[in-house]
């Protein structure tokens, strides 16, 4: 693509010589009246030479003629044009690099993956440890660069209004930005009064060559992302960067070019004379009302109106610039089509996919579920196979005309007899009209009774998907860390079916497991305690150590009053009150199959200064984890690389982002945070 780009940008600028800017000095030169004879770039200015700057020394700049003929010149871009070609070449030479190397670490990551499976295939020791000097030196590297990259900070008060992202993001932006203004401002010197309007052109070039790789981020087929292996969904937190880039570059040529013109007094003669200023301002407008949309509570306050206003106003650019670039330079419009191109091809794939999800329309079971949750089961013969993590955009027409929500599938294909399995939390709009669906009066929420009311609470249901699931292969680490919060354990689950799954049919790298899930109530337990233990004890019976987790933070139940306490918390008290619990010592109690009870097979342990009870499967504790003493302690004994996987609210995230990135143990750790939304 970038290829094609180049390609046909350097042909043109030699073929035809003219250069899209603010203005057209040709549209501007056709109303003026003709100068023959010696002048600046064949625009005769009487008593200037024509070969000094230009300069407004020494002429009459309140005679109109010398107005006319003085602009013609300032916007005449013969030579201008074909260096800002080449500079809008140059930032797709700069892409194009910066994507072959992120497909490379993507291609030596699975191979390593691959390697490391084969070898715990063939029973060679430590398969997930680098073994000669090559590996090391990559291991080391890695490290390193994880340490760099990993860590994020989060305000206390987390509004949503207000968020950094992780630091790798935050450098790649950077980068980008010094590559940006780099290319404005490298060679760009121009004597005299054309300065300015040289930088202005090289910001316009800089601005519609952006373009296409604007839409190139946004595609949910995205053909970054398959070469890359990053999804979507995480490439998104870029196309908003690039987008603000755009602005950036927009502004800069506006900037100059009316600076300029103003500073010369010419300013209401270009707008007057030329068609360009007010569309160049049109394309300035939507591009400026585009960004400000794009910031999360924007974006968040109605989610599908800011779908269907972001192409609107997106047609409304194109349309916009094409109107702007001048007609000595149509040729320029291949920015223009390649990424209308590009956004019909995603719209063409993702159409096709999903009429062949959806050739037979599916049905959605719902089951209301402790915590106001609402699990899912969609049989779909169309959709059959999945990677753990994947997640659709789900639609039920009878909560939601149009709606389509993101929802991680919490099975896998040999689970749940191939069911898609979702958890939705009720929160506003299109999940709380499915989980009060799910509550039909006279519909049974236990389990046994599901499949008989299946009739009575099943709804059509459309699919867009699946997409995502682009982290590494679990199961080529010696030791596993899967955190999550809440539904967040949606993505954490499947992944610890798989690895039982595969586990039982084929030796892994894999020796140890810690499974780390947070919920407001014991109860929310039930969501998933039957899975969770048939996998967590497919895993011991082929030697992998598991440890299974469950930290409740807000259950009155769970302890006696007198025994709350709130001092030491890391609540979010701007959202709702404070109501970590400190577990009781209390008596043998069983709630929603999490075993609390002490007996001859469990013991009682305080860990990290809680107090736990310890069963043959897994612990429940009160409060919230310790992830770094936890990370710890799983390093403390890995033999190889470890893999972290979280799932859950930005405070989590940024928590465990830095334990990893804080960490010294072991071989090295790679981490996938995943999100609830984008």
């Amino acid at each position: 693509m970038a290829s094609m780009i180049m390609s046909t940008t350097s042909t043109a600028s030699m073929a035809v010589p003219t250069d899209y800017s603010a203005t057209s000095s040709t549209d501007t030169a056709s109303a003026m009246p003709s100068m023959n004879g010696m002048g600046m770039t064949g625009m005769g200015i009487p008593g200037i030479d024509s070969s000094a700057p230009l300069s407004t020394d020494g002429l009459d700049m309140t005679n109109g003629t010398i107005q006319a003929a003085y602009l013609a010149a300032i916007l005449d871009d013969t030579e201008l044009q074909i260096v800002g070609n080449r500079f809008a070449e140059n930032f797709w030479y700069g892409i194009v690099v910066v994507i072959f190397i992120a497909a490379l670490l993507n291609v030596i990551q699975r191979m390593v993956s691959r390697s490391r499976l084969r070898a715990a295939a063939s029973n060679r020791p430590h398969p997930a440890r680098p073994s000669n000097i090559f590996s090391r030196s990559m291991a080391f590297v890695t490290k390193i660069s994880r340490k760099i990259t990993y860590p994020q900070w989060s305000p206390s008060h987390h509004t949503g209004l207000f968020k950094l992202p992780p630091v790798g993001i935050i450098l790649i932006i950077l980068t980008y930005f010094g590559f940006l203004f780099a290319l404005e401002y490298i060679h760009v010197q121009v004597a005299g009064d054309k300065d300015r309007q040289a930088r202005s052109i090289r910001a316009g070039w800089l601005s519609i060559t952006q373009v296409p790789l604007l839409v190139l981020l946004a595609g949910k087929n995205n053909l970054i992302g398959a070469v890359t292996g990053v999804s979507y969904e995480r490439l998104n937190v870029l196309h908003r960067w690039v987008a603000r880039g755009l602005l950036l570059t927009t502004t800069m040529h506006f900037a100059y070019q009316n600076a300029l013109w103003d500073d010369l007094g010419l300013l209401q003669l270009e707008w007057n004379m030329d068609t360009c200023p007010p569309t160049g301002v049109a394309a300035y407008a939507i591009v400026l009302w585009m960004n400000i949309t794009t910031i999360a509570p924007v974006r968040n306050w109605w989610y599908e109106f800011f779908v269907i206003q972001h192409i609107l106003t997106f047609f409304g650019f194109i349309i916009a610039i094409m109107y702007h670039l001048p007609s000595t330079a149509l040729w320029t419009r291949v920015y223009i089509w390649i990424p209308i191109g590009l956004y019909l091809l995603d719209r063409l794939l993702r159409s096709t996919r999903y009429a062949y999800h959806n050739i037979h329309l599916a049905k959605a079971t719902l089951t209301d579920l402790p915590g106001g949750v609402t699990r899912i089961c969609v049989r779909t013969p169309q959709i059959s196979r999945w990677s753990p993590g994947s997640h659709v955009l789900l639609s039920i027409p009878r909560f939601g005309i149009g709606q389509s929500h993101p929802a991680t599938i919490a099975s896998i294909p040999s689970s749940h007899d191939g069911e898609l399995v979702f958890l939705l939390r009720a929160h506003d709009g299109f999940t709380k009209r499915v989980y009060n669906g799910s509550k039909a009066p006279g519909f049974p929420s236990d389990r046994a009774a599901e499949k008989s009311a299946f009739q009575n609470n099943s709804y059509f249901t459309l699919l867009d998907g699946p997409y995502g699931a682009s982290h590494a292969d679990f199961a080529a680490f010696d030791t596993a860390v899967l955190i999550a919060a809440s539904t967040g354990i949606t993505f954490t689950l499947p992944i610890l079916l798989d690895l039982a799954a595969r586990a039982a049919v084929r030796k892994l790298p894999l020796r140890a497991l810690t499974f780390i899930w947070i919920v407001k109530s014991a109860a929310c337990a039930s969501w998933v305690d039957t899975e969770l233990s048939a996998a967590a004890d497919a895993l011991r019976i082929v030697g992998i150590e598991v440890e299974a987790l469950l930290f409740v933070t807000c259950d009155e139940s769970f302890v006696g009053e007198d025994e709350r306490q709130v001092g030491g918390c890391d609540c979010d008290t701007s959202k709702e009150p404070c109501c970590c619990v400190q577990e009781a010592e209390a008596s043998g109690e069983r709630v929603s199959g999490i075993s609390t009870k002490r007996t001859s097979e469990t013991d009682s342990q305080t860990r990290n200064g809680q107090q736990e009870r310890r069963g043959p499967v897994r612990s429940s504790r009160s409060g919230r984890p310790d992830i770094k003493a936890l990370l710890s302690g799983a390093l403390a004994k890995t033999e190889g690389e470890t893999g972290v996987a979280v799932c859950g609210p930005l405070s989590l995230s940024c928590t465990v982002r830095n334990a990893v990135a804080a960490a010294n143990e072991g071989e090295g750790v790679y981490l996938h945070a995943e999100s609830f939304g984008w």
